[in-house]
């Protein structure tokens, strides 16, 4: 059984995110861990995640943001948006004019900090911390006997005491929290093609895989997290280098992309594909000098690979 593609659509025109962010370990996570001067950077969009950058600007999934959504949260205040400010971002030349991903302003300041956008992709097997609104994970785990059926995708999946199991993973409750979780890059110079609204774009992406034991704070995302942050820490100096976008699930996985099971994936943009459109439509200010030079030369291998499931709000049981 490999993991299939899975296009979930729901209450806002479609669908979904790990606990918010769902995270192995159990803890709360709901507060910056130390040394992360972000985590309150990301805020909620139509129910879903987004990010504060800076100079009143707030960048999203366009899934998520639709048009212009009429207000962003961070903090618990709602902060109402300028008209005639979203903008989707674009992709390089050969693929899809559009990308997953829209811009909007502010009307006025969250007085939050400004953000470091990466210079290069990550590097495969970096550290990354992810942070969204996704769905809460359930209190326990659960455990999954797996029935296989060659030649279609009806597997079907039978909750099962622990032990001879098939799969293993959290089911999530209809509630979201902003939390932060951690795992490390799994591939690189990935491009994903997918639909959503009628509406097909290629997105350049990093993933990670959801593993047993590897860290742990280890994150999936979950419905919710599309839009939110993912960052990586340079020797101390923190640069957002993706945004949560979809997961890769298993054929017939139940609640699809309101289950974290072991060996899902989620997709990021690789947000230094978009940083320069990014910074000339916020005048944001780039990092000095000194946080430049931390950033190696990445070299982008171009992967097409299709399918995957939105993460969006919606689907609430």
């Amino acid at each position: 059984m490999k993991l299939g593609i899975l296009l979930t659509i729901a209450l806002l025109g479609w669908s979904p995110a790990a606990r918010a962010v769902v995270v192995l370990s159990g803890s709360s996570n709901t507060s910056a861990p130390g040394g992360q001067p972000y985590f309150n950077n990301v805020g909620v969009v139509n129910g879903a995640s987004g990010i504060y950058l800076g100079n009143r600007w707030v960048l999203s999934a366009a899934h998520v943001a639709g048009t212009l959504p009429a207000a962003a949260t961070f903090g618990g205040i709602n902060y109402s948006t300028v008209s005639g400010s979203y903008q989707r971002l674009h992709n390089p030349g050969g693929y899809t004019s559009l990308t997953d991903l829209a811009l909007f302003r502010l009307t006025t300041d969250p007085l939050l900090p400004t953000v470091s956008i990466a210079t290069s992709s990550p590097t495969m097997g970096a550290d990354v911390m992810m942070i969204g609104r996704g769905r809460d994970q359930a209190a326990s785990i659960t455990y999954w006997d797996v029935t296989v059926n060659p030649g279609d995708a009806n597997d079907v999946w039978t909750p099962v005491a622990a032990g001879g199991h098939d799969r293993e993973g959290y089911q999530t409750l209809g509630s979201r929290t902003i939390r932060w979780g951690e795992n490390d890059v799994a591939t690189i110079g990935q491009v994903f093609n997918y639909t959503f609204n009628s509406e097909t774009v290629d997105v350049f992406s990093f993933t990670t895989s959801y593993d047993l034991g590897a860290k742990i704070h280890e994150a999936q995302a979950v419905a919710g997290d599309s839009g939110g942050a993912v960052f990586v820490d340079n020797g101390g100096t923190w640069s957002l280098n993706g945004v949560m976008l979809t997961v890769l699930l298993y054929e017939t996985q139940p609640d699809g992309n309101r289950t974290a099971v072991i060996g899902n994936e989620t997709v990021m943009a690789d947000l230094s594909v978009y940083r320069s459109e990014i910074l000339s439509i916020t005048a944001i200010p780039e990092p000095g000098s000194a946080v430049l030079c931390l950033f190696g030369v990445s070299v982008l291998l171009v992967i097409r690979r299709r399918g995957s499931a939105l993460l969006h709000p919606g689907q609430n049981p």
